[in-house]
């Protein structure tokens, strides 16, 4: 797995497809890693470049223990370092949930080096006016969640999460996967999320890429897409029924179709605002 220096922060990431071929970037959800692409990569990488980060803090990453090295536009930074790393000078930007709000302070800061943006269950700000309530509540969630873990560590919010699962395995599947998470690294990119810049004033002067919107239909932020769609009318809106949050790992397929369906359309100067349900 390649890596990179960073401030003394190391990085990984991996890389598939043809050097030559235009680069795809792939960002994950918070408190996950580049592995949950890899239901995705071997289609994008047909045609593309596909690079895969461990966003800090995630992964096979490095995670600072100082709270100050965690910040939304520190991740954009360590974004484009890596661009610069890999010799890709633009790319097509995808990121899901955390990794959506990484893309958007990217998109919004270097907005030239990003050839088209895929947003999946994410939001441009930690609250919004026309947020509804089951965001605010997620939230809510999400912050009891990172009092477990600065007062009891990470392998004990993994007990909580898997006390309601039933099945043996998949519980201790939960535990598992929270044992392995990083204190510092989890702490951090929560206070990153919630201490982000409101986004929401800019998306319509700087994100001017074609940009396509993934939602599932039973998403608590799906609110949050209806802010970023009204500032970005020229956007393409999909909606996944029937779908909660996390559409790429959810809906693995449908979402990799909508994905390669909008980068061919852009790439052929086609049209690109509408709204799908699928």
């Amino acid at each position: 797995m390649p890596e990179f220096d960073r401030d003394g922060v190391t990085l990984f990431y991996e890389t598939w497809g043809s050097p030559e071929a235009p680069a795809v970037v792939l960002l994950h959800g918070f408190t996950s890693d580049q592995r949950m692409w890899l239901p995705h990569v071997e289609a994008f990488a047909e045609d593309y470049r596909v690079i895969v980060p461990d966003l800090r803090g995630h992964g096979r990453s490095a995670s600072p223990e100082d709270p100050a090295a965690y910040s939304m536009e520190t991740y954009a930074e360590d974004l484009r370092a890596l661009l610069d790393d890999v010799g890709a000078d633009v790319c097509a930007l995808i990121g899901c949930s955390f990794g959506g709000m990484v893309a958007l302070q990217f998109a919004t800061t270097w907005p030239e080096r990003v050839a088209a943006l895929v947003i999946s269950d994410s939001s441009p700000a930690y609250d919004h006016p026309a947020y509804a309530e089951a965001f605010r509540e997620r939230e809510r969630r999400i912050s009891a969640m990172a009092e477990v873990v600065r007062t009891k560590g990470p392998a004990a919010l993994g007990k909580q999460a898997a006390a309601a699962v039933k099945d043996p395995f998949l519980a201790e599947g939960i535990r598992r996967r929270y044992r392995a998470l990083h204190r510092d690294g989890f702490l951090g990119a929560e206070s990153a999320r919630r201490s982000r810049p409101d986004l929401a004033p800019l998306l319509r002067e700087r994100l001017a890429m074609p940009v396509l919107l993934c939602w599932g239909s039973e998403d608590p932020v799906i609110s949050a897409r209806e802010v970023m769609a009204a500032e970005l009318p020229g956007a393409r809106v999909v909606v996944f029924e029937r779908t909660g949050h996390g559409v790429p790992a959810i809906r693995p397929g449908p979402f990799t179709k909508a994905v390669l369906d909008f980068l061919g359309d852009v790439e052929d100067g086609k049209a690109v605002a509408g709204s799908l349900i699928v």
